[in-house]
């Protein structure tokens, strides 16, 4: 009786094809690479989650859309991403899927103890360095970058790694790029052959010629990526600039008005009592601030708006000046005309004088009251 072979484990993919893949008016085809199946180690505690495997792809579609964006409008290349696709296998049957010749370099992140391995089919990276020099593509290179190639493509290159940190969020400062070598690939020592491996691998086309970028990662090392680039996500501020007019126009901020602070000692909280005077730490003719959501603020004067405490906005600078309120203490009202006075004291006292057209005109204006007229109904009202 023949011997049940049991079944190999394949390696797990998550990919995208973007329309000028998948359309009839393209005659893109990608190669067909024959790889036999391996039994690949991802049952460790390196492997990737459905998940994580999401992230990843998510993270590196957005860098490489920021990349052949900058690289259009900088170097002036004619470029159009295809597909896109994240392979969680091993690091040998990494190696078996490579094909073609290859510039192969390395990034390098503060932090991190183990690289992460760039390939560029020798294609692409020979437009990037012909188009970098302010030149254009002759023909198909098939050999071995020279010493001046490898200078210009690694000069260029490192232009658009920041764009490589902020698809991770920032969470890592820019990575510094090395050139490893081409048109072969090369075998990493300090990675274990049979160790997971997750690769990201671009299609696109470069001036009409299609190639392949490729980032691979050891498990572990894009694990823990990917768990700080989660943590800083959950602390993102949201992005209300998305939200349609429509829902904005909804949306409740709440408002907060200052008037001053200040610091009481546990003795002087006891012995408070009903009209005891607390100072504040602002001067009478500063302003009040008013905040939004804790972020915005504007210098406002306190007043009344029928009768509803109310704040007018002043400006928005550190200092503005606000006439000072009346005192506290009651004066004594002048005398009426129908009193009885003496001869020279009813004398002494000028006539009424009639409101000119700018006064009339101020006092219908006026309908709201603010700080020193607040100010002052309070005093008579204490008097």
């Amino acid at each position: 009786m023949a011997e049940r072979l049991k079944p190999e484990i394949a390696s797990q993919k998550r990919g995208i094809k973007l329309p000028p893949a998948i359309g009839d008016w393209t005659t893109y085809r990608p190669p067909q690479i024959l790889v036999k199946k391996v039994k690949s180690g991802l049952y460790g505690f390196d492997r990737l989650s459905k998940d994580e495997l999401n992230d990843a792809l998510l993270v590196h579609y957005k860098f490489i859309s920021g990349l052949l964006r900058r690289l259009k409008i900088d170097l002036g290349l004619a470029v159009e991403f295809l597909s896109c696709q994240v392979e969680q296998t091993t690091y040998l049957n990494f190696l078996r899927t490579l094909s073609g010749a290859q510039a192969q370099g390395k990034l390098s992140i503060t932090g991190l103890h183990e690289t992460i391995q760039v390939f560029f089919d020798l294609n692409i990276a020979n437009s990037i360095i012909n188009h970098a020099l302010g030149s254009h593509d002759l023909e198909q290179l098939n050999r071995a970058l020279t010493d001046a190639e490898t200078a210009a493509f690694s000069t260029a290159l490192a232009e658009y790694l920041p764009l490589f940190a902020d698809a991770f969020n920032a969470i890592f400062p820019d990575p510094s790029f090395s050139f490893v070598g081409s048109p072969d690939a090369t075998l990493d020592p300090s990675v274990t052959p049979t160790s997971t491996f997750v690769a990201f691998a671009a299609d696109a086309a470069i001036n009409d010629i299609p190639g392949r970028i490729v980032f691979g990662y050891p498990g572990n090392s894009l694990k823990n990526l990917l768990k700080a680039y989660n943590e800083k996500k959950k602390i993102r501020p949201l992005n209300f600039g998305r939200l349609p007019a429509a829902v904005l126009n909804k949306l409740l901020i709440p408002a907060a008005a200052c008037l001053g602070r200040t610091s009481l000692l546990n003795s002087e909280l006891h012995r408070l009592e009903v009209g005891d005077v607390v100072s504040l730490d602002t001067s009478i003719n500063a302003p009040a601030k008013l905040e939004l959501s804790g972020d915005l603020s504007f210098n406002v004067q306190p007043g009344l708006r029928g009768k509803k405490k109310a704040v007018r906005l002043t400006g928005f600078g550190e200092e503005i000046t606000i006439i000072p309120p009346l005192p506290l203490e009651e004066e004594a009202p002048p005398p009426a005309l129908s009193e009885e006075l003496p001869a020279e004291a009813a004398a002494e006292i000028p006539a009424a004088e009639e409101p000119s057209f700018e006064e009339e005109f101020k006092a219908e204006e006026l309908e709201d009251e603010f700080a020193e007229d607040f100010l002052e109904e309070e005093g008579e009202g204490k008097g």
